[in-house]
């Protein structure tokens, strides 16, 4: 057993602490490059939130896929449903807190009468192609992703001499920057088109026009009949130094230029394309950008390696085995049980750029993030809310990106009006219900409602989307925020609350009738529409006592008229969860509801993740049933699902179990998830592209590191055999306290952690059973703490 030994405080520096080298900024490949279109997934990503650009990287013949965050198919009739009416509502929940759950699955989904439509799946816009002749053996190619810098970079060597492309997109100046430079001995000649390749699967009907000249490339695309009004462009600017330049049949074709820089935006047109086309808005921006590639990058950079740069990460990978290639390390990972350090830095990395790389301040990463190369895009690369959006976000506040979370924000806030549609219409209730999925900024009612998915009642969904607003609040301590933005938001899920909730047990606890486990059924019953789902009252529990927290700290709904007197009341008389005859968390705490372990959704062990209800010390009885909850669902695969494994990892961190979390990270690693690119698949075998992995991964290997909640923060909760030594810098906790710097060595038994708050406070901090104290810090000042073990 090892005891603790000493602790000590000191404000002056420590020279053993050092500073977190950033390990690696960039990927390299080898020689190797997708050389057809059909391996698209495998090209290099970039992007600003808005658009997106995917990189292929074959030297003599490049092709890249531009992509834009408004990239949906227009809808041809609106997305609808009825009002329920009351006495049919009534009638469900009776037939519920009666047991007749497959009476009231049927009437849920018949008297709804909902019907598919909006907007429809993302698609890619076009490519741009840039073809060169060949002059001797391609040698020495590389592919580089410099994730600070957010460029990609294509260089090789030919009988002409050394060649480089390199290409961003800019968060400044909103624009896609390309610079193509000759050998130094020789001059660049290509042919340059823009084009719809049949291999990216358009709809038939679809219409492409161009309006080119020899120091611009237009294309133009009206969406098929009767969507024909709706359309999107791409411009590109080009600026060529030396040599000459000829237009024919639609491809530009320059000849010995020492340089070429191309300036590239996309613009989707929702009413009158024609029109918007002949105003010439496009050309005109591109003609007021500076052509200057090492002035854009440097603005770029200023804002995308500012918010890159404010976590690090070093799990003590070899020097040697940092500088292998993606492919190297995926290989490696998969001869091996023990981590490969640096594979596990560069997926923290790369997760980490391609989530800044797809989000802005108006929206967050979907299902795609912002990239496809293909329209039949799995799941039409929409939001979905009940695992996959939340997941990706969970790193977003921890890992000090409020640039992408603001966009996660702004998002929930533009559905709230239809959230209130369906909970209006469909529950007969005030405040907010979510929609399961949708496209993105258009819509967000109802979506999937058939007898598999009676989703209109699975009314923990809001909760789960709510919770990173909370999140935020307890590591910013923005009051403005919480009274403007949260607390409206939780005032009328208190409101949906009341009207909702109305039949008891005869313990007098509340029943939720009317309720879903997220995508599973008993599996000895068939139904979805049941009882008392964890995830429902989890999701109640949550926004319930937030609510009340909120109230007090904002002096508001308080004494006898007051919302947080009733609040209270709904709050103290939900059912307690249930523990089955296993000794784990049941998913639907009703009698005769059996487990159905083997499935993807870990939806009932939210109070584990993200709500952190469940702690050792609070609830000892409770946090081992879900324990024990979770080493069931271990017995089985998560349907091969990433989203399944990531939601499972995180719930592993928040329960102290570094094997199970171990496990999860290995099977993303091996099975192949990861692409070479280091984007990610939803399937193993790189079945079907999705981000959820690749943007989700580095919340889990910061929950590993550090855990935290209202009270305090817990170093190390989860390590996994393997990581002997490391540091990692900026994690925002859910206190209010930045950790500084957090650094390990298991060899020397020493653990030291620089935290730093904006005020005066008491926090608990936590290592593993050898140390928990409770530590004061002070406003404005790094404390450095030394635990020695």
């Amino acid at each position: 057993m090892w005891n603790k030994k000493i602790l000590y405080f000191a404000l002056v520096c420590i020279a053993s602490l050092g500073v977190c080298a950033q390990p690696v900024i960039r990927q390299v490949h080898s020689n190797r490059f997708p050389a057809t279109y059909s391996k698209w997934q495998e090209a290099l990503l970039a992007g600003n939130g808005k658009m997106g650009i995917m990189v292929f990287g074959n030297p003599l013949h490049e092709t890249v896929v531009f992509t834009d965050r408004f990239f949906n198919f227009p809808g041809v009739k609106s997305r609808t449903f009825a009002e329920v009416p009351r006495d049919t509502l009534d009638l469900i929940k009776k037939y519920c807190a009666i047991g007749k759950f497959k009476e009231a699955n049927d009437l849920a989904v018949r008297t709804s009468h909902w019907h598919d439509g909006g907007e429809g799946g993302r698609h890619p816009g076009f490519v741009l192609k840039i073809d060169m002749d060949a002059d001797g053996e391609i040698k020495d190619y590389r592919r580089i992703c410099n994730y600070e810098t957010g460029e990609i970079i294509v260089r090789w060597s030919d009988d002409r001499g050394e060649w480089e492309r390199r290409s961003f997109v800019s968060r400044d100046a909103n624009v896609s920057v390309f610079e193509l430079q000759a050998p130094a001995s020789g001059g660049l000649s290509c042919a340059v088109s823009l084009q719809m390749l049949e291999e990216m699967n358009f709809p038939k009907g679809m219409k492409v026009n161009s309006l080119h000249a020899k120091d611009y490339l237009n294309i133009r695309v009206n969406y098929a009949s009767p969507m024909d009004a709706e359309g999107y462009e791409g411009g590109i600017r080009v600026k060529q130094s030396g040599g000459s330049s000829f237009l024919r049949n639609d491809t530009l074709y320059i000849q010995n230029a020492s340089k070429v820089l191309l300036l590239a935006r996309t613009e989707k047109y929702a009413t009158d394309c024609m029109a918007e086309w002949d105003k010439g808005l496009l050309k005109e921006a591109l003609n007021k950008i500076k052509p200057d590639y090492k002035s854009l990058v440097k603005a770029h950079k200023a804002i995308h390696a500012a918010i890159f740069n404010r976590v690090k990460m070093d799990l003590g990978a070899s020097p040697a085995e940092r500088l292998l290639s993606n492919e190297e390390l995926l290989e490696k990972q998969k001869q091996t049980d023990s981590p490969v350090l640096a594979l596990w830095e560069r997926i923290f990395y790369a997760g980490r750029y391609h989530f800044l790389s797809s989000g802005n301040e108006l929206t967050p990463p979907d299902l795609l993030g912002i990239w496809t190369g293909d329209c039949n895009a799995g799941w039409g690369g929409y939001y979905h809310l009940d695992a996959n959006l939340n997941l990706q976000v969970s790193g977003g506040n921890i890992g000090a990106m409020p640039e992408v979370m603001e966009g996660y924000f702004h998002l929930n806030e533009v559905w709230r009006k239809d959230f209130e549609i369906n909970a209006t219409k469909l529950l007969g209730c005030r405040g907010m219900l979510a929609c399961g999925n949708t496209p993105g900024l258009s819509s967000g009612l109802m979506a999937s409602i058939n007898d598999f998915y009676p989703y209109h009642y699975a009314t923990g969904e809001e909760a789960w989307l709510l919770y990173p607003f909370w999140e935020h609040y307890l590591i910013t301590e923005d009051k403005e925020f919480l009274k403007d933005r949260l607390f409206p938001l939780l005032k009328s899920m208190g409101d949906f609350y009341e009207d909702f909730l109305k039949y008891k047990d005869g313990e007098g606890h509340y029943i939720i009738t009317g309720s879903v486990s997220p995508e599973n059924q008993p599996s000895n019953l068939r139904v979805s529409l049941l009882n008392n789902s964890a995830f429902d009252l989890s999701g109640a529990r949550f926004l319930l006592s937030t609510l009340i927290k909120v109230c007090n700290l904002l002096n508001e709904e308080q004494g006898v008229n007051g919302g947080k007197a009733r609040w209270q009341s709904l709050l103290d008389a939900l059912p307690p969860y249930q523990i089955n005859e296993d000794g784990a968390i049941k998913e639907w705490g009703w009698p005769g509801l059996a487990e159905s372990y083997n499935h993807r959704h870990s939806s009932h062990l939210m109070m584990v993740w993200p709500y952190r209800e469940f702690s050792e010390g609070r609830t000892p009885e409770l946090y081992k049933a879900a324990h024990r909850a979770l080493q069931m669902r271990d017995r089985h695969n998560y349907e091969n699902a990433g989203h399944g494994f990531l939601h499972a990892a995180l719930i592993a961190a928040g329960l102290h179990d570094d094997a199970s979390l171990k496990n999860k990270l290995l099977t993303l690693t091996q099975k192949d998830f990861y692409f070479n690119s280091l984007s990610t698949a939803h399937y193993p075998n790189f079945g079907t592209f999705c981000t959820d992995v690749c943007h989700a991964v580095p919340g889990v290997l910061i929950e590993m590191l550090v855990g935290s909640d209202e009270e305090g923060i817990e170093l190390l909760p989860a390590l996994v055999d393997g990581i002997e030594r490391g540091c990692i810098n900026g994690i925002k906790a859910r206190c209010g306290v930045t950790v500084e710097q957090l650094s390990w060595n298991l060899s020397d038994k020493k653990i030291y952690v620089k935290l730093c708050s904006t005020k005066d406070r008491k926090i608990r901090l936590k290592f593993g059973q050898w140390y928990d104290e409770a530590i004061s810090l002070r406003g404005g000042r790094v404390e450095k703490v030394t635990i020695t073990y």
